[in-house]
């Protein structure tokens, strides 16, 4: 139980169209391939640490349709109790909606269905979950006041607490200070800050500010460019880990999994950004969100033979 990990979160269902290029507004395009994968940050990040070895538990709600009852068969048969993964017979499954380039670069809008019901209520429900947690996860595509209200009980456990601050929205000082690591794209740290970045040394500038927040570490992951990581006593600059571009969704709920894994193992920072990094880039060679999570395996493997620093 001392390295359980316990993510609150959003699930989706991700609908992927291959196109050969973005269309411009009022133009109709042909896609070259659809498929539909399970997603969402929630349950990314989830299963990410559990496909990384950790044990793992998820609070997430799903709309009581067709999508729903097989997502929720779906991740209890990945090993996550489906006592906290609730469904909602008002509203339907969160739907992401996923355009996917020959680059790998992706346009997503996501229509968040049921994951805008998850409540206080179900925290209240699921607090017995947040005994003796070591990581706690969350991110934004949930509402506000659940997002407060878990870092809250994850700190009154005892938990190191990591935020992903996506999709952007402006966070109070409460939610900053009960924040162990925060984990911004370049877009949402600037967003976080008000600050642009015009070159890579404007970021320590931006984490400082960050960390004037209330946060205690910064890890600001910047796609094929790697990482930097700031807390009040060290900087970390980290290159991205050379892979075969196919898919970028999941990128970052990836290295959030690696993140939380490394650090529920007890790894020294760097080491942890080293994994968590790995994980990441790993996750950019499949296409889809879940079906590219790297296993532990993977993931030192590539660590051991590919140096970044």
């Amino acid at each position: 139980m001392a390295n359980k990990i316990l993510v609150l979160g959003s699930s989706n269902v991700d609908l992927i169209l291959k196109v050969p290029r973005f269309n411009q507004p009022g133009e109709t395009i042909r896609a070259d391939h659809f498929t539909t994968v399970f997603g969402g940050k929630g349950a990314n990040q989830a299963i990410a640490a559990k496909q990384l070895g950790a044990e793992v538990a998820l609070i997430t709600r799903l709309g009581d349709d067709h999508y729903g009852q097989s997502y929720r068969r779906y991740l209890t048969e990945k090993g996550l109790n489906p006592k906290t993964i609730f469904l909602d017979k008002k509203v339907p499954t969160g739907i992401a909606f996923i355009e996917l380039n020959p680059k790998g670069e992706n346009r997503i809008v996501v229509a968040p269905g049921s994951n805008s019901l998850l409540s206080i209520d179900d925290l209240k429900r699921s607090s017995s979950f947040f005994n003796g947690i070591k990581i706690f996860i969350v991110q934004l595509e949930i509402p506000i006041q659940s997002v407060r209200l878990g870092l809250k009980l994850a700190k009154r456990s005892g938990a190191v607490t990591l935020l992903n601050p996506s999709p952007y929205r402006p966070l109070s000082k409460e939610i900053l200070s009960q924040t162990d690591f925060i984990v911004p794209n370049e877009i949402e740290a600037q967003a976080l800050t008000g600050l642009k970045m015009k070159k890579d040394q404007d970021l320590p500038k931006i984490a400082e500010k960050i960390l004037e927040m209330g946060v205690k570490n910064v890890v600001i992951t910047l796609g094929p460019k790697g990482l930097f990581f700031k807390n009040p006593n060290e900087e970390i600059w980290m290159k991205a880990y050379k892979v075969k571009v196919v898919d970028t969704t999941a990128a970052g709920d990836a290295f959030m999994g690696g993140l939380a894994c490394g650090l529920s193992d007890g790894k020294p920072v760097r080491e942890t950004l080293r994994f968590a990094n790995a994980t990441g880039g790993l996750a950019t060679t499949k296409l889809g969100a879940q079906p590219s999570l790297p296993s532990r395996k993977e993931v030192e493997t590539l660590v051991k033979n590919q140096s970044t620093n």
